[in-house]
Order: structure tokens, then sequence, then C-alpha cells
């Protein structure tokens, strides 16, 4: 699902949050790609570069985002249904499943066997999980909550399965660590 990018009048909005430095590209309204927990503005532009997403006109806040990730990261209870994710490239498979991860509801997980067969492909589970560690719509396609069926399995975003793991026990989904975020990622 790693694409290359290019729409005229793509803006980058790159703004902190509790759990890093985000970067969210898109065009008009629809995202193209959202990057998650850097330390600085300046590697967040250099991933979208890395990742050939480097044709950008301008940089300006995607408000309504923020406004949503903000609250999300704050424990409240959002819905990211609105917002338009560009699909196009995708295979039917990566859309059933980007698809249907986006139904797996706050505070709830599945594991990537339960997400292949919820899309008709019982013994798919490697083909889901390559899916969602190429998701390039982290939290509007919650890719946290799919999860190994012998543990938490891996998360693609900066910070790792430590993120993946903070981001499960703010929504209820696992009991909170002792230990703060910060301790996990070292």
């Amino acid at each position: 699902m790693r694409q290359s990018i290019h729409l005229p009048g793509s803006t980058l909005d790159i703004f902190e949050s509790v759990i890093g430095w985000f970067g969210v590209l898109y065009s008009g309204k629809t995202v193209l790609a959202i990057k998650v927990g850097f330390d600085d503005p300046g590697q967040v532009s250099r991933a979208f570069q890395d990742a050939g997403l480097s044709d950008v006109s301008s940089y300006e806040p995607m408000e309504q985002f923020r406004i949503q990730i903000r609250k999300y990261l704050a424990g409240e209870k959002v819905n990211f249904d609105s917002f338009k994710i560009h699909t196009s490239g995708m295979t039917a498979f990566q859309l059933a499943v980007t698809q249907a991860c986006r139904g797996i509801p706050r505070g709830e997980t599945l594991t990537y066997g339960e997400l292949a067969a919820k899309v008709g492909r019982q013994g798919a589970a490697r083909a889901v999980g390559t899916v969602m560690k190429k998701n390039p719509f982290p939290m509007i396609v919650p890719c946290h909550r799919v999860v190994r069926s012998s543990g938490l399995g891996g998360f693609s975003t900066q910070g790792g399965v430590g993120t993946k793991r903070w981001l499960l026990e703010l929504e209820g989904a696992l009991p909170k660590l002792k230990k703060p975020l910060l301790d996990l990622l070292d």
C-alpha cells in the first residue's frame, strides 16, 4: 500500500501532540497520508520525502483533523469516519482490509486472523499484517487495534509497539502499565 502520491495542490499540516509530531498530507478534503510520533517537525518532512511524498505545494492546518486528534489523544471518544482517505492504487484486498479496520470500535481489538476472516479471506493473517504494516492512515484506519493472537504484534509508526500499547491503553482495550510511554520506547 506504500504508494507515491502526486496530486496537484497537496498540503502538509505538521503539528505537535502528546505522542510526538504529526504530519497530515492532504488534497482538498482527502487525506493522502499520515505520519505519527516524530521528535521534531523536520523529521516529519523528511519522512514524507523518504516516502516519495515531497510534492507539497503548501503547509497549512487541516484544522478539523487537528481538533479530532487532540480530543482523541486527551481520551475523548471521537469518530474519524468523516475523513476521506486516498484509496486509489489499493488492491481490492487492501481496500477491504482497510475498510474493515476502520470499523473496529474504540476499545476493541481484532487479531490479524479475525480481520482476515472478516473480509472473507480465512487464513490470510500474514497478508492482513502486511496491509496494516503499510497503512498510510494511522488513527483514521486504526491499525493499532489489530493484534497478533499471541500478543500485540508490531506497529509501523515512530515509537513502534510502545505507541501501539499506549493507544490501546488510552482506549481501554488494555490495562494501563505503570511504566510511562517514554520508558517503553527506550
